[in-house]
């Protein structure tokens, strides 16, 4: 009965401790992106550099992805608006039948976007890499990142800690709630994850 007692009180502790690190980790992520999120275009400041985070054009079971358009959506709406001078579209490049920023890069195309003002970042296979890459590799020191509202405030924070300067424009979410559910879920452990790599890069 002890031994089960302590087993019992060993998962509580654990589940206290998992929970503590999650909201240290939202806070965390919550005061690096106040003030720099922005949904409304005519208010957002110009910056000469997009950087466009990368997805899937689509979904898992081969229809539309409602996140990938929905971020095509933005950067035209934040280019038409003179917001953005050029893209930097980051994203992941699996050889030639996988390839978000070429994807995007015609997705945008199509929309009448110059394609002159393209620079395409096939290495950013997670978020880390792109905000990484866009400083030390493209050495860009100012830019504004299109994504989702939650992903923008992991991507804020991740800037802030990599010495990139960002503001952040949200692209319209998705409306079904089970995906919602999902990425509510998914994200939580993205920004935990991205805490511990931020502050391991700062050792």
């Amino acid at each position: 009965m002890k031994t089960l007692k302590r087993a019992l009180w060993v998962i509580v502790a654990i589940m206290v401790l998992g929970l503590a690190v999650v909201a240290v980790c939202e806070i965390s992520v919550s005061i690096a992106s106040k003030g720099r999120m922005y949904s409304d275009v005519d208010e957002i400041p110009h910056r000469k550099v997009g950087l466009l985070l990368g997805t899937n054009p689509k979904g898992r079971r081969g229809g539309a992805n409602m996140f990938y358009n929905h971020r095509i959506d933005a950067a035209v709406a934040l280019y038409e608006a003179g917001k953005v001078d050029r893209f930097l579209i980051s994203g992941a490049k699996k050889g030639s039948d996988y390839d978000e920023p070429q994807a995007m890069r015609e997705a945008l195309a199509a929309r009448g976007v110059p394609d002159s003002i393209f620079i395409l970042d096939g290495q950013g296979f997670h978020t880390i890499e792109s905000i990484v890459r866009a400083k030390e590799v493209y050495e860009v020191d100012s830019v504004t990142i299109i994504s989702q509202e939650f992903h923008n405030k992991r991507s804020l924070y991740m800037a802030k800690h990599n010495g990139l300067d960002a503001i952040a424009y949200n692209a319209a979410n998705t409306t079904i709630v089970r995906w919602r559910v999902i990425m509510f879920l998914r994200e939580r452990a993205s920004r935990v994850k991205a805490v511990l790599f931020c502050r391991r890069r700062a050792l």
